[in-house]
């Protein structure tokens, strides 16, 4: 019976490899729930596949061209482009440059560690390169990570199927183009005290402490996986060790959030709590769960069977530990689960290929090849389309804002281009919802967007100080203009205008 369950295994993952070929060159639809099935099905008759790991030697072409490929793909976008990717590029520029804290920026916006990490980098590089090719070194960086990563929890050919995997992977290309940038350095912190758990080194303390200060969710992940690894550990030499590490860790971690930047650990705990009461209300901005479902039938059934394959061996390592809590956390929907879904697919991609290495077939090149074809179809595709959100002559009509006066406020009527303005108009930003200086609440501007009463908008405006200038960008309906008595049109290009407010 084991034989015909592994001849069948065999066939199976030939044509599962086919069939996402075959999706990934658009002939069949990836919405469609039989595949999500399949996958299911051919991870537990896979089960009977499992055997031992055996290394093997490492093709370090396979290595070079993995890091060339991650390289070459985030290049992409900026062949013909120069503007940063991603809708929080001007934010991210504004708290690289600026020399003073804003209420916003202390309520979250920006850890303390990555705060200092940027502002020592631009002692040295320009907010643009660090926003484009340092960006670009840092998801480098993580790649090698789950490399060496996945080679102490496994293999070395398990390494290079992982980081063959990431340079490829449409999730991890997708956090890179939204740039989170705190997401993908914390990443690399937190697989790095993962790695060096595993190696027994002291120096997952500070691992541990730098994803602590660089970005709180992947802390909270980290924090939640090393808690649930020490109490497995409870009845081992090394529990003690577990332990007081951990304390450690909380309380220097915790010295970096005290005085100015302490509401970002005291306003964490209402929306998490509520997030457990009421799952489905804080979801984050990144894509759902059913589409990140669509992009991992490339290595579904394979991470399914990495997890099986540490379970089978009773080692309730960090790896398997972060799968399941990130996978319940997504799944059940707490608190900004959707970003939960970036740390996720990090760790199936590590069990994946441990799973890769787990089965018997003479098949497993050819399959390799497949899919690692199918997943950098789809996201070579993503990498040409990949573009900013604006363009050069809205840009161009930003910085024209830095030529008003010093003392001059901008307000931005357009959430799209609200972090643009604050990132490369130099002036104070009013936005709707955003920042330090908006004094209206959603209804107020839902009725400034839409009102053609000159005396309403005259009492939205007069709240603010002045100079006061207002951007309309071309992606926007103008209904300043007809109120030619209060506004003076100062720039007016390509359907891009800045109006003064002179009322």
């Amino acid at each position: 019976m084991k034989t015909i369950l592994n001849n069948t295994f065999n066939q199976l993952v030939v044509i599962y490899t086919l069939i996402v070929l075959a999706i990934s060159l658009g002939f069949l639809s990836k919405y469609t729930l039989q595949f999500h099935i399949l996958a299911i099905i051919l991870a537990i008759i896979g089960i009977t596949s499992l055997k031992e790991n055996n290394s093997s030697k490492t093709h370090y072409y396979l290595l070079a061209f993995a890091i060339l490929a991650i390289l070459v793909l985030r290049a992409i976008p900026y062949v013909t482009n120069s503007i940063p990717l991603g809708y929080d590029a001007g934010i991210y520029k504004y708290g690289i440059e600026t020399n003073y804290l804003d209420n916003w920026i202390l309520q979250g916006a920006f850890e303390p560690g990555f705060l200092y990490l940027m502002q020592f980098l631009h002692l040295f590089l320009s907010s643009t390169t660090i926003l484009t090719y340092v960006l670009i070194l840092f998801t480098l960086a993580l790649g090698l990570v789950i490399y060496k990563t996945t080679e102490i929890y496994s293999n070395k050919t398990a390494a290079i199927i992982s980081i063959l995997l990431y340079a490829f992977s449409l999730i991890q290309f997708k956090t890179y183009t939204y740039m989170y940038y705190k997401n993908i350095i914390a990443l690399t912190t937190a697989l790095l005290t993962l790695y060096l758990i595993k190696k027994d080194s002291k120096f997952f303390i500070l691992t541990a402490i730098l994803t602590g200060i660089i970005h709180r969710p992947t802390f909270y992940i980290l924090g939640l996986s090393y808690f649930v690894f020490t109490i497995i550990n409870i009845k081992t030499k090394k529990f003690k060790k577990y332990f007081i590490s951990g304390i450690i860790i909380l309380i220097l971690t915790s010295l970096f959030y005290l005085g100015k930047f302490q509401n970002q650990i005291l306003i964490m705990f209402d929306p998490v709590l509520q997030g457990f009461a009421q799952p489905g209300e804080s979801p984050g901005t990144f894509i759902d769960f059913s589409t990140y479902l669509y992009s991992t039938l490339a290595y579904l059934p394979l991470a399914i069977l990495g997890f099986i394959h540490f379970i089978k061996k009773k080692d309730y390592n960090l790896i398997a530990i972060w799968a399941l809590l990130s996978f319940i956390i997504v799944y059940f929907q707490f608190y900004f689960y959707n970003r939960f879904i970036i740390m996720l697919d990090i760790v199936l991609i590590i069990l994946a290929s441990i799973g890769f290495t787990q089965i018997k077939t003479k098949y497993i090149a050819i399959i390799t090849i497949l899919l690692i074809l199918s997943a950098g179809i789809i996201t070579t595709k993503e990498a040409l389309n990949s573009k900013p959100l604006i363009n050069n002559n809205e840009l161009e009509a930003i910085q024209y804002l830095q030529t008003t006066e010093s003392n001059s406020y901008v307000m931005s009527t357009s959430s799209l281009y609200s972090p643009y303005i604050l990132g490369y108009s130099g002036r104070k930003t009013i936005a709707p919802g955003l920042f330090d200086y908006n004094q209206h609440n959603k209804s107020q501007w839902i009725t400034f967007w839409t009102t053609n009463d000159l005396n309403q908008v005259k009492e939205f405006l007069n709240l603010y100080q002045k100079p006061l200038y207002i951007f309309i960008g071309s992606k926007q309906h103008d209904n300043l203009q007809q109120y030619n008595e209060c506004f003076n049109l100062t720039y007016n290009k390509d359907n891009n205008k800045v109006y003064q407010y002179t009322c």
